[in-house]
């Protein structure tokens, strides 16, 4: 029971809760893999899963929780429907809480007389009325604790001798019942207040998430800064303007940007991760930020499905594909190679309910026809390249040469 409590008991909340998204209308496609997002998440990491999901907006969709999650918010989500906003709060709230608000917590959910999502949430901003108490788990541990501190006023009337003849047990269950507290998997919680508030009413979230609202976000710490104090640093959203430089520089008490060095990047889209640690050039990064920032919705989807289909892995090469979009054709609609193949065979007139193609390989054959085409299948959509205007021409001549021959 020590051991549970000691550092090896800890729960790690450094690491993002997952949960992958998927569309309704492809949910019954064996190969689709609808798009995963780290949670908490901003409107713009969350709009990349859902373009990966092949999502729009208002359209029907499911969740399935995958990795970082807790194990006793695992087993109470299990319970409840619940939507991605209400996780992404959740997660929100659970990333900043401390070691012991965490164990409050277990124990409030295990208090409430009712359990739905929106108590789940309410319970969130109700933490300051419970208390807790690590390692106690059974009624003996808290009878004894009672009649040795003489915790309830009831003890203090009575004479020291008779301590000894008291049912440790018995004095457990009934301050535990008076408290209305719970075992949990750490300790016990109980309620030192009768209030409860009732913030979040089922349908209007408390707040909103803020947490990097850009396509990138520097973590900046002081030059020489050693991994284990990494701490001191501040983040830094891109592209900056003079007033957040400014800002950041203070937090460090740096003069300039000279002075620091990225020690974490944070992206809204998991393609370009792959580019984090490879260029800690701040202005670099930035000039890319901006030519993404100054893209419409409908050439950033593009963008990033073109960075895919390049295997895009570098801040250079991340930006020169900026200015060359439209040597690539770019359709959103395809969703899957098996989907694709589908669709081919029934524009030639195959009857796919028969015998013949009751074990057929249609990924394989999707696939098959898109690198006869050149094409490839992203994670948003398909993509080839166009060929350029110098590649043109020279089929044009080489059509005319065969022509006059």
């Amino acid at each position: 029971m020590q051991e549970e409590n000691g550092e090896k008991g800890r729960r790690d909340m450094s690491k993002p809760m997952k949960v992958w998204i998927y569309a309704c209308q492809f949910a019954e496609d064996p190969v689709y893999q609808g798009g995963v997002l780290s949670l908490p998440a901003h409107r713009e990491a969350v709009r990349d899963a859902f373009q990966r999901a092949r999502l729009k907006e208002g359209e029907p969709y499911l969740l399935d929780r995958a990795g970082g999650w807790p194990g006793f918010i695992e087993s109470v989500l299990d319970c409840y429907n619940h939507t991605l906003e209400e996780l992404n709060l959740l997660a929100y709230k659970l990333a900043q809480m401390t070691e012991k608000q965490l164990e409050v917590y277990e124990g409030v959910l295990k208090a409430l007389p009712e359990r739905n999502m929106k108590q789940v949430i309410n319970g969130l901003y109700n933490l300051e009325r419970f208390e807790f108490l690590p390692g106690i788990q059974c009624d003996n541990e808290i009878g004894e604790m009672t009649i040795d501190n003489e915790l309830d006023p009831i003890l203090k009337d009575l004479p020291g001798d008779i301590y000894p003849l008291l049912d440790t047990e018995k004095v457990g269950a009934y301050i535990r019942e008076k408290e209305n507290g719970v075992f949990t998997s750490r300790g016990y919680c109980y309620r030192v207040s009768g209030q409860w508030q009732e913030i979040y009413d089922g349908k209007q979230l408390p707040e909103q998430v803020e947490i990097h609202p850009s396509q990138f976000s520097l973590y900046l710490v002081p030059k020489g800064t050693e991994p284990e104090d990494l701490g001191v640093g501040a983040w830094l959203e891109l592209p900056y303007d003079e007033a957040s430089k400014i800002q950041v520089l203070e937090n460090l008490g740096l003069e300039s940007f000279k002075e620091c060095r990225i020690a974490k990047v944070h992206t809204a889209a998991p393609l370009f991760e792959q580019l984090t640690g490879r260029d800690h050039d701040i202005d670099r990064w930035n000039h890319l930020a901006m030519k993404l920032s100054s893209m419409t919705e409908k050439e950033l989807l593009k963008y990033k499905a073109v960075a895919e289909f390049e295997s895009c892995s570098s801040i250079e090469m991340a930006t020169e594909l900026t200015d060359m979009l439209d040597q690539y054709a770019f359709d959103p609609v395809q969703v899957t190679y098996a989907t694709y193949g589908r669709e081919c065979l029934e524009q030639m007139g195959a009857d796919l309910e028969a015998q013949a193609f009751r074990r057929f390989d249609f990924e394989g054959y999707g696939k098959e026809i898109y690198a006869q085409t050149g094409r490839k299948l992203t994670a948003y959509g398909a993509v080839s390249k166009e060929p350029g205007l110098e590649e043109v021409q020279s089929e044009e001549h080489a059509m005319m040469t065969q022509g006059m021959g």
